[in-house]
């Protein structure tokens, strides 16, 4: 019966989600939350393009989005740690309805100034309740599992991108944006519900109101210097991130290298999405239900070492690509590698922090992905003026494939987690 589920990854699923109802409510909530997101993020670029017309502006939004996750870090860290994890999430779904109504305003009222500043207060919101699932996860299915539900959590990211910003937009266009907003706010809604009907605890230490921020930031910088897997996975993250920005390349590709049309476009981020979906499913049958100890752990770093090589190799064949059909391909390659080293990844420190700072070290990794990719996005600009579309990306490609090559040296040195 349980050589079943390894050859096929859809029964699996289907019986966690059937069988485990705590975890089908976080996943549900998850689901209904990032999805409402980007309905919203659709039509605030589409308020801010029409009002102001500087793509300038449009791009500002990405780091008004994610500049108070890395700011606020610490702070947000510790509370994730100290205070109630579920009332937190809960506090945050219902917080977020706030920003949205300032949003609804900005709309009505033309305002791009409170359309931003609405923004960023719900950023706020999603900077500290977006750890929250991966943090409690552990909690809420059991070890051989977790894998696989990290995997399904994971590409709720790619799939919510995916359905979000389509129906978004259709849904803008269709209905005007106050519908965009209130479906949001209804989806906030739900997910607060849902987090409220979850049985099992999400911590397994106890709850303490005294923030100690400085303390708390200290006590996690010496954990990750003494804990070599955990410094190891965020290092990785941190090199995923850094190259990430080649990312921003695809329309230019479909445009000037193939002479697609938008169509291409969305051809090119399907593609995209599909392996970013795909990615976290394959990496999850490369490392089996191998544990963090044990004879099989290297596994668990191996392959997400390997896997953002395939990242780099991927853009360095979309680099190569002389039409759209071999673009497609590459590009879905790519991202396989990306959704399986993102998700190992964070599956890896999942498993190897325990719970009373797992808060702080999933906030460090979310931070450190969102201030880096945006700082590679803006790299790419100055790279591709000096190098060109194909000599960037040929950079950036070769930059991943030569750190995961680097990094799995130094993975094969490390000692066993436990050791």
């Amino acid at each position: 019966m349980s050589s079943v589920p390894s050859r096929l990854p859809g029964i699996a699923l289907l019986a966690l989600l059937r069988g485990n109802p705590d975890f089908r409510r976080l996943f549900l909530a998850s689901a209904l939350s990032l999805t409402g997101d980007w309905f919203t993020f659709v039509a605030l670029n589409a308020f801010v393009y029409h009002r102001t017309g500087s793509a300038g502006l449009t791009a500002l939004l990405f780091a008004v989005e994610s500049l108070p996750g890395i700011l606020l870090m610490p702070l947000i860290g510790s509370l994730t740690d100290r205070l109630d994890r579920r009332r937190l999430r809960i506090v945050c779904d219902l917080a977020a309805i706030v920003p949205l109504a300032g949003l609804l305003a900005a709309f009505h009222l033309g305002s791009v100034p409170l359309a931003l500043v609405s923004l960023a207060v719900l950023s706020v919101s999603a900077a500290v309740s977006s750890p929250i699932p991966e943090v409690v996860l552990p909690h809420l299915v059991a070890p051989d599992r977790l894998p696989l539900a990290q995997a399904t959590l994971g590409s709720l990211y790619s799939s919510s991108l995916l359905l979000g910003a389509g129906l978004g937009g259709l849904v803008t266009a269709a209905w005007g944006s106050t519908a965009t907003l209130l479906i949001d706010a209804v989806s906030f809604a739900a997910s607060a519900v849902l987090i409220a009907r979850i049985r099992r605890p999400f911590s397994t230490g106890p709850v303490t109101r005294r923030m100690r921020v400085r303390t708390d930031t200290s006590e996690l910088w010496r954990f990750i210097r003494d804990t070599p897997t955990v410094s190891a996975l965020l290092w990785l993250t941190a090199a995923l991130r850094l190259c990430y920005g080649i990312v921003g390349l695809l329309p230019v590709y479909a445009l000037e290298r193939f002479g697609a049309t938008d169509a291409g476009i969305g051809v090119l981020y399907l593609a995209q999405g599909v392996g970013s979906v795909l990615g976290p499913f394959l990496g999850r049958r490369l490392i089996g239900t191998s544990p963090l100890t044990g004879p099989w752990s290297r596994r668990r770093l191996l392959v997400p070492g390997g896997a953002l090589a395939v990242f780099g190799l991927g853009y360095l064949a979309l680099a190569q690509a002389g039409s759209l059909w071999t673009g497609i391909p590459a590009a879905m390659a790519g991202h396989l590698g990306v959704g399986a080293c993102a998700i190992l990844a964070i599956n890896g420190l999942q498993l190897a922090s325990p719970d009373h700072i797992r808060g702080r070290v999933m906030v460090t990794a979310f931070g450190l992905s969102s201030g880096l990719q945006g700082v590679s996005s803006l790299a790419v600009a100055p790279l591709t003026v000096a190098l060109g579309m194909t000599g960037a990306t040929r950079l950036l490609g070769v930059l991943a494939v030569g750190f995961a090559l680097v990094w799995l040296l130094y993975a094969l040195r490390l000692p066993e987690p436990g050791e």
